[in-house]
């Protein structure tokens, strides 16, 4: 072991290693920021709701309900169909149909259920909130003549409001406060552990 470490000595490696330590952590969120602003890439997702059920009236119409609400999950996977996605694709305008295949529309699709009601919350999401708003209003209206044929007594379908481009939510990813911290973590986390290797290597042994 060195035995000419001194209270001045000490206070110098301390130091050292705080620079060390300050520097890797700065590089460290440096990079995670420019990391996740290299890869940003911000979506934008258009919603509608359609009602799909039978008038619920008379001593069955809780059964009814409960009928419909049962078919809500099966209604949700013909919305999500290549059915409607090659549906929907035929009634998009020109420049869409060559922007989007019916596959790739397919694949933008999410249709939801909502809980307790024979309510389906359909979105669509791609880079564009003009195209998403599009998309969306045009597979609702297809979903409506595919699930009339594959399920003759559906009952009624309503489309609600059509989407608006204005109302269209934005997602951006990856989050560059989440990978700034990230890197500020690493970026800390092995500046301690080089100032410490350095200070044992140079001091202690």
């Amino acid at each position: 072991m060195n035995s000419n470490l001194t209270v001045s000595n000490i206070w110098k490696v301390i130091w050292k290693n705080i620079i060390v330590i300050a520097i890797l952590t700065i590089i460290g969120g440096a990079g995670g920021y420019l990391y996740a602003h290299h890869k940003k890439t911000t979506t934008f997702k258009a919603e509608r709701n359609m009602l799909i059920a039978h008038r619920h009236t008379g001593q069955a119409a809780n059964d009814q309900f409960m009928s419909d609400m049962g078919m809500m999950k099966t209604y949700s996977k013909i919305v999500e169909s290549n059915d409607v996605a090659n549906a929907a694709h035929k009634k998009l305008p020109k420049k869409l149909q060559k922007k989007y295949s019916a596959k790739q529309i397919s694949s933008m699709i999410n249709a939801r259920p909502i809980d307790q009601s024979t309510i389906m919350n359909v979105s669509v999401e791609t880079d564009s909130a003009k195209d998403a708003t599009v998309l969306v209003n045009t597979v609702t209206k297809a979903s409506v003549n595919e699930i009339k044929q594959i399920v003759p007594s559906a009952g009624t379908i309503r489309l609600f409001a059509k989407a608006k481009t204005a109302d269209a939510a934005s997602h951006t990813t990856p989050s560059t406060k989440k990978y700034t911290l990230l890197g500020v973590a690493v970026g800390l986390l092995v500046g301690m552990v080089i100032a410490f290797s350095i200070t044992t290597w140079k001091h202690l042994i």
